[in-house]
């Protein structure tokens, strides 16, 4: 029997940071109730969106509601920051790196080094945003974090846009308006289009990442695609273990409710992990 309770962890994109256009907070009081109800212990937002404002008000905000504690990752692009928040006295920050990889990703990529209580080895959480414009710095992107597929301390945690080898192929492509094929299908040399491009997973996976919906023989759930009429339910969102990493994932879900698709276009990805040495 695990002498610890698993660990929590949870990715979600809040879409504009909870905000509405014409201002109004009304599905982030949503989204931070959502996850309070989750009782998490390390939460991975993206697209904050205003976050960093007012000395980081929202941040603050955000982290006393849900009782955690936040660390900020500023975004290159868009504004959409990064927001790592931990659950002390669980869990704390030893170190935290808002940009690991020097401005090379469209937005960013964050690393913090946890300290789970009663444990030794640090936890290590890569969090970040892929480009949702071009496969091709998709791909790079994955090359800069494939250095950490193999190792037993990591954790991959986002929205890659980009779907996994195994997810469905769409049967038809008249979802995906043609001005937007580049952004997400395979481009041939002659300039024809073929199927998704998920040329960045497969990196990551072939790297060593563990795709827990494929290990737990899960049935497919989409992260996204709910938000417009017409769009194809597809995974964006992701929690990724490193191969030899020494917590487990246990349970993998995405929280496919009514209230969950009001709140945001992404839905919140949850994986429980227990200590397996």
């Amino acid at each position: 029997m695990n002498a610890q309770p698993a660990l929590c962890v949870v990715s979600y994109n809040t879409l504009n940071g909870g905000r509405d256009p014409d201002g109004s907070v009304h599905r982030l009081t949503d989204q931070v109730d959502m996850l309070t109800e989750l009782e998490p212990d390390v939460v991975c937002l993206q697209e904050a969106k205003h976050w960093d404002k007012d000395g980081g008000e929202t941040v603050n905000e955000v982290a006393a509601a849900l009782k955690m504690e936040a660390r900020l990752a500023p975004s290159a692009s868009h504004g959409c920051h990064l927001v790592t928040l931990v659950r002390p006295p669980r869990v704390r920050f030893v170190r935290f790196y808002p940009d690991i990889a020097e401005g090379n990703f469209h937005h960013a990529v964050s690393r913090a080094d946890l300290r789970v209580e009663g444990v030794h080895a640090v936890l290590r959480v890569l969090h970040t945003h892929f480009d949702p414009f071009d496969p091709g710095d998709r791909a790079a992107e994955a090359r800069w974090l494939t250095q950490y597929g193999d190792r037993n301390d990591t954790l991959l945690v986002g929205d890659l846009n980009t779907e996994a080898p195994g997810d469905p192929e769409p049967e038809t492509w008249d979802w995906l308006p043609a001005t937007q094929y580049s952004n997400n299908r395979i481009q041939h040399p002659d300039g024809s289009y073929g199927n998704l491009d998920k040329t960045a997973m497969s990196a990551l996976l072939t790297a060593g990442f563990i795709d827990p919906a494929a290990a737990l023989q899960l049935q497919f759930a989409r992260t996204a695609g709910h938000w417009r009429d017409g769009d194809r339910g597809h995974r964006s969102d992701y929690i990724l273990p490193s191969k030899h990493l020494s917590w487990q994932v246990q349970t993998y879900t995405v929280i496919d409710t009514p209230r969950t698709r009001s709140a945001a276009d992404h839905l919140p990805v949850v994986a429980h992990l227990h200590r397996t040495r």
